[in-house]
Formats: structure tokens, sequence, C-alpha cells
């Protein structure tokens, strides 16, 4: 028998134009999960949830990420193990933190560390990502790796790369109380065709957010990741973020915090949490007096205006460590 206790960051996924291919770790919030892994003649798996969020985790081994990722992992090695899971959820769930992405990042490093399976990175991303609806990998991939990640599937395979976001990169999350089907049921609002002009405005942006990130120009990437000319849009229309929040009126609240305080405002992942980007160099004074604090009052004050509650506000950074083993 082995045992093991593991830690994976939230994720921030999309980062404006970059639907899919973009992702953020955060420092906070973050989840653990307990492994014990015994010998079997077959691939079993039990399953348990504790902490501030365990009523809204999924236990059903069909449904849950961690599950369906840590017996990914065991049929893919073809390796015959009794596991008992144990996730203590302190990432809510359907905010658009990456939770789901969390718990299946933390199965597999942990399954990989304490098996000493030696998968690479790659595999690793790939065996958590078949836990995510679509099999899609940034959230996986930010949860496993730390960092910035842009992440990439072509004719030739899947890769992914973890940059070193800047020091001086700042956010805060804003949960408002707004209920999300799924993340899956915010993807069918996802429109399936693009123009032209679409096309090349998400191509300079993504381009230039990625290059901002490698230069450490925190302010060339407020800019770049500001405004999303496709997904972000169709999914307001659709009330995915929050009754009264159309397109115009995100895009209006995303220019006049930008114009006003210096700060980007990103839907995280398939929302409804807001993120606040900002540089830090910027806002060194008391909390509360800040630029980025008077844009979280603007925020709260729209969303309270619709009649949506904020759960939580939290002061965050990005992770740069990924998963780790705690005990």
């Amino acid at each position: 028998m082995v045992a093991g206790v593991f830690e994976a960051p939230a994720s921030s996924a999309n980062l404006g134009p970059g639907y899919d291919v973009f992702s953020l770790a955060l420092e906070k919030p973050r989840l653990r999960l307990s492994i014990v892994a015994e010998n079997s003649d077959d691939v079993e798996v039990e399953l348990k949830a504790i902490g501030r969020y365990c009523s809204e985790i999924p236990v059903n081994l069909a449904e849950n990420a961690a599950a369906k990722a840590a017996e990914a992992v065991l049929r893919y090695r073809k390796i015959c193990k009794k596991l008992s899971l144990t996730i203590d959820a302190s990432i809510p769930p359907r905010k658009g933190l990456g939770a789901s992405g969390a718990e299946a990042a933390a199965a597999v490093y942990g399954l990989n560390t304490l098996l000493e399976l030696g998968l690479t990175r790659e595999e690793m991303v790939e065996l958590a990502s078949t836990a995510e609806p679509g099999q899609h990998a940034d959230n996986v991939a930010a949860s496993l790796l730390g960092g910035f990640i842009i992440a990439h599937r072509d004719e030739f395979g899947f890769s992914v790369l973890s940059l070193k976001p800047p020091e001086n990169l700042g956010a805060v999350l804003i949960i408002p109380d707004v209920k999300k089907e799924s993340t899956a049921a915010a993807r069918e609002a996802v429109p399936q065709n693009v123009s032209t002009s679409v096309h090349v405005k998400i191509a300079a942006e993504t381009a230039l957010a990625a290059a901002a990130i490698a230069r450490g120009d925190v302010d060339l990437f407020l800019r770049a990741v500001l405004v999303d000319p496709l997904v972000e849009p169709a999914r307001a229309d659709a009330g995915v973020y929050g009754r009264g929040y159309d397109a115009r009126k995100l895009l209006r609240e995303k220019l006049e915090l930008y114009k006003g305080f210096g700060v980007a405002m990103v839907i995280s992942g398939a929302g409804p949490s807001r993120l606040l980007l900002f540089n830090r160099v910027k806002n060194t004074g008391k909390v509360g007096g800040r630029p980025v604090d008077k844009a979280v009052e603007k925020v709260v004050q729209g969303l309270d205006e619709e009649g949506i509650k904020v759960l939580e506000i939290l002061e965050t950074f990005p992770d740069t460590k990924g998963c780790v083993k705690i005990s």
C-alpha cells in the first residue's frame, strides 16, 4: 500500500481571446486530494468528498473528474489497483475556477508520483483532460504545471507550454451567486463559425498576449486580453454570466474598468466568476484605496444593480508550482 496527499491550484482559463488555449494557475483557492493505492486484481476506485464545497462535488464515479482521471491513468498503464480518493473541496464548483480540472490534475499527478510511473507532462495533461468536457486541456494543464499555459493540439499531436507569469501581475476574483448549469452547457453557447475579421482579431490578440507574457510586460498583457470578440459576448447574451449581463453591458464595463483604473476584467473560464487582472506596481497603496479596489467596488455595484449577490472576493496571484505533494 502507498498513500499521499496532493494539492492542486485553481485556474482561470480562456483569458480574453484565448478560448481553450490560454489558462493561468492561481495561488488561491486550492484543493487537496488524498490517495491510497492498494494491490488488487482489477481497477477499483472509492471516492468521498470533504471540505467547504463537498456537498457540490459529484461522488458518482462516472461523473467525478478525479475518479475518471485516476481510472484513465491505471488503464493507460494497464495497472490493477484499488484506489481510495478523498477530495478536500476548497475550490467552488461551476464558478469558472477549474475545480474539476484541479481534481483531475491532482489525481494524475498523485498517481504518477506514488506509483513512480514516469509519465511525461504531455501524457499527464492528456490523461487529465479525458475527465473534462470536450477533453479540453487548459484548466488541467494550469493546475498540473502552474504558470501561464498555452495548450495546443494539431495534426501531429498535443503539446503544452508553461510560461512564468510576470511577478507584478496581480489578480482579484469576484465570485457571484450565479447558478451555472455546467461547463458543458456553457460550451453550447459558443459560436461554431467566425468571420474573417473576428478571426484576425483573435489571432492578433492571442499572439500579443503570449508575447507580453514572454517579455514580462504586464501592461501589454492587460490590453491584449481585455476584449474577447467571440466567446464572452455569445455567452453573455446567452445569460451564462448572470441576468442583465448581455454583451453590450459586459463590454462597457470592461472598457470603464480599463480606462478608469488600468484593470483588465475577464470572465474566468466559463464563468460566472470575474477575474480582475492588474499591475501590482501601480497598486501599491493600502488595500481599499488602490485603483484595483475601486474597480472591484464598481463590479460589485454593477452586480448588485442586477440583483446578483457576491459570494466571495479573493485577491490572489499566479501560481508557478502547479501540483505538489503535501505528505
